[in-house]
């Protein structure tokens, strides 16, 4: 069985989108707290925000990075 992410997206001041994250888990404040930390040492444009973007879907079939002992998938902007 598949595992499950949480699709998230970074937000700039003037609501544009500036960058996708999937995190594994089911957990929708701990996706957030870990993709908060991860945009803060990893994204190269400034957000403002950490926003639900596609809710909770089935881990990709894609490599995946570990931050902080957690699975992540930065999407392609």
């Amino acid at each position: 069985m598949k595992s499950k992410v949480i699709s998230l997206k970074f937000v700039s001041e003037s609501a544009e989108p500036v960058g996708y994250l999937m995190v594994e888990t089911d957990d929708e404040k701990f996706a957030r707290q870990t993709a908060l930390r991860w945009g803060e040492s990893k994204l190269d444009l400034p957000f403002a925000r950490v926003e639900l973007h596609q809710g909770v879907l089935d881990s990709p079939d894609l490599d995946s990075d570990i931050f902080n002992g957690v699975r992540v998938w930065e999407l392609p902007f």
